[in-house]
């Protein structure tokens, strides 16, 4: 059947638009074109997708002698914009097919039944297929199966193009969302120096540090697969190359984390204790040019649950008033937001254990 080459230039444009290619999880097409196979009882059913050079299988069952073939020997091509299931009881006898290759033969495919893969504005993607070595009928319960299947399909390549656009709309959203943080942040940064007020300017600061750390944990999120875990290694190191920035070049910040995937909630609660710790060890514990380290490790400490250990090796606290600054305060926030339980250590320096459950 002739189409106009607006048409066919749309139906390729809306094939493109599900982007789909041989490298994608077909797990669950796969599982479609088995079952049809057994109900069908038929050696080859697959889905087939019409290019303007060739057809492609993205999902089969049964030898098809290969992952594509010229459209010149494709018969689903056929069936583009015909309503229903088309059936070719004997592939010799039919104008569309006797003269194709893969008819031919000993092992010719003789019988073939097919319904198009039909996208939301009309226009057929390929289609989904079965065929066989003997010319063959299809029961009416056949029909209903291949149709039932196909729509199955359907929704199937319908539902990924979804998560697709989802997908990249949501990196879109976290690249600006971060852009904005790390603008308000340096904002932040700039109103600091200007101000006169040392509680103030050290307020700024702070209020700097948080908005970077959120920053660093919605990267973190956009470079990773999900908006539900992250990486903790590198969100850790992020964290403590922008503590670095803010604190005085004696004191030097040493991390030791494992290799692990958690809740993005717990990364950033975990941010916040590393900041609050690091920020108020700089500020209290090295005063007056003294060199020092801030140490942190974060760690399985058995299955199941996480430790996180900083020290510093600074003059070390008051055991009557440890505890009671504004810092502490929001790392003991922190600490509740994950149902964690924190520990002071005892020996030289300050330093705290946070452990919980993953």
């Amino acid at each position: 059947m002739y189409e106009p080459d607006w048409i066919e230039r749309e139906r390729r444009a809306t094939l493109q638009s599900y982007g789909l290619t041989s490298e994608d999880d077909t797990g669950s097409l796969d599982e479609i074109v088995r079952l049809t196979a057994r109900l069908l009882d038929k050696p080859v059913v697959f889905v087939s997708l019409i290019e303007s050079d060739r057809q492609w299988f993205l999902a089969r069952h049964g030898d098809l002698g290969g992952r594509s073939m010229p459209i010149s020997m494709s018969i689903c091509r056929h069936i583009m914009e015909a309503p229903g299931v088309t059936i070719i009881p004997d592939t010799l006898k039919d104008d569309r097919t006797r003269d194709n290759p893969i008819c031919k033969g000993e092992r010719g495919f003789r019988f073939y039944a097919g319904t198009p893969l039909v996208a939301r504005n009309g226009r057929s993607l390929g289609a989904f297929a079965t065929l066989g070595y003997e010319p063959a009928e299809l029961s009416e319960l056949g029909v209903e199966v291949l149709e039932l299947q196909g729509r199955q399909v359907m929704a199937q390549l319908n539902l990924r193009k979804a998560l697709r656009r989802a997908d990249v709309m949501r990196r879109e959203v976290d690249h600006r969302v971060k852009n904005s943080l790390q603008s308000v942040a340096s904002l932040t940064r700039i109103q600091a120096r200007r101000v006169v007020s040392e509680e103030a300017r050290d307020a700024l600061e702070s209020v700097s540090r948080r908005i970077n750390t959120v920053a660093a944990l919605n990267q973190q999120l956009y470079a990773s697969d999900s908006d539900q875990t992250v990486e903790l290694k590198p969100f850790l190191r992020s964290v403590a190359d922008l503590i670095r920035e803010s604190i005085s070049d004696a004191v030097t910040v040493d991390l030791e984390a494992q290799e692990l995937k958690i809740d993005a909630s717990m990364a950033g609660a975990l941010a916040i204790i590393v900041n609050e710790f690091t920020t108020n060890s700089a500020k209290h514990a090295f005063e007056d040019g003294m060199t020092g380290t801030v140490t942190m490790t974060a760690r399985l400490a058995a299955p199941g649950q996480f430790t996180l250990i900083c020290r510093d090796d600074g003059r070390g606290y008051d055991p009557g008033t440890a505890g009671t600054g504004l810092g502490m305060a929001i790392l003991d926030s922190a600490v509740d937001q994950i149902n964690g339980e924190k520990i002071l250590l005892d020996g030289p320096g300050f330093g705290i254990q946070v452990t919980c459950r993953l």
